[in-house]
């Protein structure tokens, strides 16, 4: 229903900024046990601009009784969209009951690219799910767990803790196939299901127990149009039901299949194990073919024989790994702070990155703060902070093994000078670098996620247009050279032909490619019947047939000032309504109707 506004007051343009820094973001927001709210609020959506200024909307497509939040945000700022005061959403955003769809999906747009986090910001249960805009659309999934720890089962903090994994469509008429590996509520395991979601409607699934051989890890999950997929570890504790040791959240919204890369590093954390000082900082690697081989620092450790089976590495007294595959595969880093843990979804090094970052410090009393960086080497003496409360220099950089010193890491633990609900802008002037945050405090909570880019080149997924609309290409700024299958060699380009475009782009010491099919909605001819004569006073009933969107109006050659204003009233109203297009037009005036057929 979109787009028919477009044929009659012109083109409303949305602009897909690449990397994590995006324009638009989806959200499916999953449930935690409540315990008289304490553990699952207040809830939070952060923003952050860059050198621009941006009007920034949050709104949920599939609930119209919600009224989209819109504010502007000045350049280099930062702005949190409050989701329990002074109204609490928590039911209407946490994905509950298992099993049902819900409207409960969470869209964020942007006039100028901006980062985004939800944070569910508990004192002692908290995490944050870092958006990742463009990247977080696909139509293929792995989900990622962890295979370690148990959900809390301490009946002093509550009902029944689960890990859960939630999906949300960005598409009406959205066909969504999931395959657990393990049984999940209502669904046997390795038995496919299919569910169909609306724009906007979320469905979650939900572990059966609390132990880590119930967490659905490799769990594939299939669409026909682009979803969003958020984890989500309820409560996960070193012990099952001890007081001794408290649990915290896990999460992240995920990567679909066409992110996943082939190299990685992993920066250690600083999650310790209960009654001692060892490393309980676990990889998590997920492959979605046969026979994909894994190495660490060069080399080989082991072979996922199946799609959605996973490799562990269990961190020791090392702080960083190199690690690289045959083919394709998923990275999920269970960290954290002491003995709380957090995790996050990591991204590949293959030409990703970013050039520039802004992220922002939620206000946790007593927490400490850390940052997560890697680059290239030579890249290590070039970063630069605005505001310059702290610094980033190359002494703080080691290198990574088994990269042939190609590839510098820096750890930064419990830094001064990080000042909450700032934005903070980090830059390197040589090339680009991945940066993650990592804090919490000792004995209650820990957030940890990635503010980087997470792909190399990435059009999105394929769209569908009406015929005569346009559609925006972005291949991202900044690069040394763009080439377009339209011989175009700007970084970013206007489509209106349903065509496969392709786009060539080079950095550095890269080639990199993407692909996207531009479709049109089919359009199916009406027909009205023979011109109708009528008298004055009477009405006469023209039927188009069911199945179409009344999408642009009507035009009357006609000078009858009480006709128009019914004709006024009555087009606003066909905007607003899916309906059999069957309408009763008066007297003395030719009738042009412009219908759409559902896609």
């Amino acid at each position: 229903m979109r787009d028919f506004l477009l044929l009659l007051m012109g083109f409303l343009i949305t602009l897909n900024a690449f990397s994590q820094s995006d324009t638009e973001f989806w959200f499916a927001g999953p449930e935690n046990e409540s315990h008289n709210g304490l553990r699952d609020r207040p809830l939070y959506i952060r923003v952050a601009t860059f050198t621009s200024s941006a009007t920034i909307t949050l709104s949920q497509p599939a609930r119209p009784e919600f009224t989209p939040i819109t504010v502007n945000v000045p350049a280099n700022s930062t702005y949190t969209f409050d989701l329990y005061n002074p109204n609490d959403l928590t039911e209407v955003i946490e994905t509950k009951p298992q099993n049902q769809v819900l409207n409960y999906g969470l869209k964020l747009t942007s006039t100028s690219p901006i980062t985004a986090y939800y944070e569910q910001s508990s004192s002692s249960n908290p995490d944050i799910f870092t958006l990742k805009g463009r990247n977080a659309l696909g139509t293929r999934f792995i989900v990622p767990f962890q295979k370690t720890y148990y959900n809390s089962q301490r009946t002093d903090l509550g009902g029944t803790k689960y890990s859960w994994f939630v999906v949300v469509a960005t598409e009406d008429n959205t066909h969504v196939t999931i395959k657990p590996t393990v049984a999940i509520e209502g669904h046997a395991a390795n038995i496919p299901f299919t569910i169909t979601l609306n724009k906007g409607q979320t469905y979650a699934c939900r572990s059966i127990g609390q132990s880590p051989e119930e967490h659905a890890a490799g769990t594939l999950i299939t669409s026909d149009k682009p979803i969003a997929v958020t984890v989500n570890d309820d409560s996960v504790c070193q012990c099952q039901s001890c007081t001794t040791i408290g649990p915290d959240l896990i999460g992240d919204q995920i990567i679909s299949y066409d992110v996943f890369g082939k190299e990685y590093i992993v920066v250690k954390g600083y999650f310790i194990q209960s009654g001692s000082s060892q490393s309980a900082d676990h990889v998590y690697v997920f492959a979605d073919s046969a026979n994909t081989a894994i190495y660490i620092n060069g080399t080989y450790v082991a072979t996922i024989n199946n799609s959605g089976e996973f490799y562990t590495y269990n961190f020791g007294d090392e702080n960083a790994i190199y690690l690289s595959a045959s083919k394709p595969v998923e990275v999920f880093h269970m960290s954290g702070y002491n003995q709380q843990p957090a995790g996050a979804v990591i991204p590949p090094i293959e030409c990703t990155g970013s050039n520039e970052i802004v992220f922002t410090r939620s206000s946790v009393s007593g927490s400490q703060f850390g940052l997560i960086l890697f680059t290239r080497s030579g890249n290590q003496g070039s970063f630069s902070v605005n505001p310059s409360t702290f610094s980033i220099s190359a002494s703080n950089f080691q290198t990574v093994p088994g990269t042939a010193d190609e590839w510098v890491y820096a750890r930064l633990g419990n830094m001064s000078g990080v000042i909450p609900n700032t934005a903070y802008r980090i830059s390197n002037s040589s090339g680009l670098f991945h940066l993650g945050v990592l804090y919490g405090n000792s004995s209650s909570n820990s957030r940890y996620g990635f503010f980087s880019n997470f792909a190399s080149v990435n059009l999105g997924p394929d769209r569908t247009i009406c015929f005569g609309d346009s559609t925006y290409l972005d291949a991202g700024a900044g690069r040394e050279s763009y080439e377009w299958s339209t011989g175009e060699t700007t970084s970013a380009i206007w489509v209106k032909d349903a065509d496969t475009f392709w786009v060539h782009v080079t950095e550095n010491l890269c080639n990199l490619y993407d692909t996207i099919v531009i479709s049109y909605y089919p359009n199916t001819p009406v027909n009205l019947g023979p011109d109708v004569g009528i008298c004055e006073g009477q009405t006469a009933t023209f039927n188009a047939g069911a199945g179409y969107s009344i999408i642009s109006g009507l035009r009357e050659i006609f000078k009858h000032k009480p006709i128009q204003q019914e004709l006024q009233e009555l087009i606003p109203l066909q905007f607003k309504m899916r309906m059999d297009a069957i309408i009763q037009i008066p007297y003395n005036f030719r009738f042009i109707l412009y219908l759409l057929q559902n896609p």
